[in-house]
């Protein structure tokens, strides 16, 4: 929890939503592929990792998706505020099919459907971590797209976020209700506290 919450944080949960870094780039490789991070990827995730030292002692769970770039970008992050990453299968990155709906395309369903799973997640680890501060590596598509239906966008509109590699949105949630975001897509966490 925090130290020194503000009036804005008091009672909140803060969650720092954090994409995974570059992964390797395998070309004709077709979806779904797993694969890690390359040597810049290692790169960013060591980088974000440094961000988070100046708050670790307030951070109280570390979660990541299981995919391998997500994972190898939260074990970074781990390594820094000494906090073992914490894997949520079904947290898995979405598919482009949802940011353009064909909706006569078995494989849209599909991903609708998975994608409602992935919601329903992300509500029980708003539900389980009340008044925490947690950090959470997953997928940019992701990322945008959960935060996207919590302010009532579509899958499309909530492309306006956009997300780089190990970029970091700061959220803060009452509940489960997105009560506001702090920052969005900062390389840089300068007053981190404030």
């Amino acid at each position: 929890m925090l130290k020194h919450p503000n009036k804005y944080q008091t009672g909140k949960t803060i969650i720092y939503l954090v994409r995974h870094g570059e992964r390797i780039h395998i070309p004709g490789t077709p979806p779904p592929h797993d694969f890690g991070l390359s040597k810049k990827g290692i790169k960013q995730a060591k980088d974000v990792a440094k961000k988070f030292v100046k708050i670790k002692e307030e951070v109280d769970a570390l979660y990541t998706s299981p995919m391998k770039r997500a994972f190898e970008t939260a074990v970074e992050i781990g390594k820094k505020i000494n906090k073992k990453p914490i894997v949520i299968k079904g947290l898995e990155e979405i598919t482009k099919i949802l940011e353009k709906p064909k909706l006569f395309n078995k494989n849209y369903w599909g991903q609708r459907i998975k994608f409602r799973k992935k919601q329903k997640i992300f509500n029980e680890l708003l539900k389980n971590n009340k008044g925490k501060v947690i950090i959470l590596v997953a997928h940019g598509r992701l990322n945008r797209m959960l935060l996207g239906k919590k302010l009532g966008l579509s899958h499309k509109a909530s492309n306006v976020f956009d997300s780089h590699n190990c970029h970091i949105t700061i959220a803060s949630f009452k509940g489960q209700k997105l009560d506001y975001i702090h920052c969005v897509n900062s390389k840089e966490l300068i007053n981190i506290q404030d």
